[in-house]
């Protein structure tokens, strides 16, 4: 699939863009639909539909993470 763009809009006070069609398919969602934005660590963002028991496993990875961090960063010398 070639990339898709979209246009940023200020909208009151917000900044909104239109997801194209081919994604609200391939993401299975409708207006309406609340979004989770992930970083994905390469400097952007995965967006799913939100998901209560993904936002709860993203969370405990995050924890996790900060507590090891250091281990994290010996392991990877």
């Amino acid at each position: 699939m070639p990339a898709l763009k979209t246009t940023l809009r200020q909208q009151g006070s917000s900044v909104v863009t239109t997801v194209p069609p081919e994604i609200v398919r391939r993401l299975g969602i409708a207006a309406g639909t609340t979004l989770a934005w992930v970083q994905d660590g390469f400097g952007g963002f995965r967006v799913s539909a939100f998901s209560a028991d993904t936002a709860k496993a993203v969370e405990i990875h995050e924890a996790v993470m900060n507590k090891y961090d250091p281990v994290f960063r010996k392991l990877a010398k």
